[in-house]
This record gives structure tokens, C-alpha cells and sequence, in this order.
């Protein structure tokens, strides 16, 4: 190992982290949930388009990552019609499954990229980290504060400084989370961590489907995107174990300004 990447080792396992506290965090009883689709709905961003929309990534002329191409700010994912991907659907009378596994899937470092840039999972799952690049990344994961833009409390940083390295990490509170890379300071994930089973993520066009079963009644259902300070709220009523959503993130109450300012 070089010292730079001893270094590097050094400081991404001793940088950053405070002691993480012991949760007062009671998850309800699991019980098991029906994968039957309930909530179908789209997402879709109004009042223009961010200036960051579709724009490359500054890599600072890193030498690695310049050779994958142009990296683009996954920021913002805006269909031409207007849908907003990357949106997480939470319903918070969801209940907490037990026919979920251990772990819900992988965050990669992948091209000098974060992939999925956005993940949904029940509090008490698990997800794998890992580095697929041939450089040396790390994964500082920080308690997102809501309503901030980059505000939080570190609770861990992870170094992975070779291809193929991987960790594991449970998140057991619900909350939102972030992942980046102090290597690449443009590399960053989401994770938010529900307490139930009753979740989804916008895709390429903003649509999506809540696919756990819900009784028929009222429902409150949540909307968050990361470039939003708030969270959107909508009720709405089951019949017949489905029914609809839609929610218009207004761009000016982002925190980027319009294309065209």
C-alpha cells in the first residue's frame, strides 16, 4: 500500500464520526404483508426546470473518473412530460413486515458514481456497500436532518479502498440517511428508512406502485425528494384494496433556483 493510500485508510475510518447513540426506537410488531399492489400514482415537478438539470458533473480532472466519460449530476431526473424520479412514497399507516429480507439490496460505488442514487427500505434492514471501481473510495453515512440541505450527525465512514470491497451496514431508526464519498466530494446517496413495508421510488417518468396490500379506509401518504426541504402529504381512500396518488413538487420551493434565473 502506497502512503497516500495509507493515508487515505487513515482518515476515512478516524474522520467525521460520532459515537452512534443508542436508539430509543421500539419497532411495532411484524406481521405479514401481502406483495399486492394498493397505490399507484405520479410524481411530477412544476414551475420549470433547476439549473442543474442535465448538467455534467465537476470531477475536478480526477484522472480515474474522467476516464468513464461524463459523469451527469444525478440530482435531478426530469422526464420531458415533467415526471420526477427519485421520489420516495412512504404511507404511514403502513404496517412493519416480517416477509422482507434480511437485506433489502446494494449501494455501489460504481464509475465514480453512487448507485441507486436514491433507496426505500423498513427500519431494521440491512444494506451492501461496495466498491466496484478500481480507486479508493469511502462511505461516510450521516443521520440526514430534514429540511436541510446537507445538515446531520456522521455515524459512520467506511473504507473501501479496493475493488470489490464491501460492508454491510443495518439501519434500525427510521429516518433519512446520506452517503458520500469524501475521496469525490460529488459522489452522494439517499437512503430513507421507513417503518413499514409500504414504500416505492419514482421511476425515469415519475410513476410509481406501492406493491403491499392495504385495507380498505383512508391512508396518509408521503412524498420526499432530496432537493426538497419538505415533505408532501396527500389522504387517500382504499376501495377495494387500490387507489390512486399524485403529488406536484413546485420547483420554487426547492433548493435550487429555475433554470432561468
Amino acid at each position: 500500500m502506497t502512503l497516500l493510500a495509507a493515508w487515505l485508510l487513515s482518515a476515512a475510518v478516524s474522520c467525521g464520526k460520532a459515537p452512534e447513540a443508542g436508539s430509543s426506537y421500539q419497532p411495532p410488531p411484524a406481521v405479514t404483508v401481502a406483495e399486492t399492489p394498493s397505490i399507484t400514482g405520479r410524481v411530477v415537478l412544476t414551475g420549470g426546470l433547476p439549473s442543474r438539470a442535465g448538467k455534467k458533473l465537476d470531477v475536478a480532472g480526477n484522472p480515474f473518473c474522467t476516464g468513464h466519460g461524463d459523469l451527469m449530476d444525478p440530482a435531478w431526473k426530469v422526464s420531458p412530460e415533467g415526471g420526477l424520479a427519485d421520489v420516495v412514497i412512504t404511507v404511514k399507516s403502513g404496517q412493519r413486515a416480517a416477509n422482507v429480507p434480511d437485506f433489502a439490496g446494494l449501494v455501489d460505488q460504481k464509475n465514480c458514481e453512487f448507485a441507486p442514487h436514491v433507496t426505500v427500505i423498513q427500519a431494521g434492514q440491512g444494506l451492501r456497500l461496495r466498491n466496484s471501481d478500481l480507486t479508493f473510495h469511502n462511505i461516510r453515512i450521516a443521520r440526514h436532518e430534514l429540511g436541510t440541505r446537507d445538515r446531520g450527525v456522521n455515524l459512520d465512514n467506511l473504507a473501501q479502498a479496493a475493488r470489490g470491497d464491501e460492508n454491510s451496514k443495518v439501519f434500525h431508526e427510521p429516518g433519512i440517511y446520506r452517503l458520500e464519498c469524501d475521496v469525490h466530494r460529488w459522489m452522494r446517496a439517499w437512503v430513507l428508512v421507513h417503518a413499514g413495508a409500504h414504500t416505492a421510488v419514482t421511476d425515469a417518468n415519475g410513476d410509481f406502485t406501492v406493491t403491499r396490500a392495504l385495507p380498505d379506509g383512508d391512508h396518509v401518504v408521503e412524498a420526499w425528494h432530496p432537493m426538497f426541504p419538505e415533505k408532501l402529504t396527500s389522504t387517500v381512500t382504499i376501495r377495494d384494496g387500490r387507489a390512486e396518488a399524485s403529488f406536484n413538487f413546485d420547483l420554487a420551493q426547492s433548493f435550487e433556483p429555475p433554470a432561468d434565473r
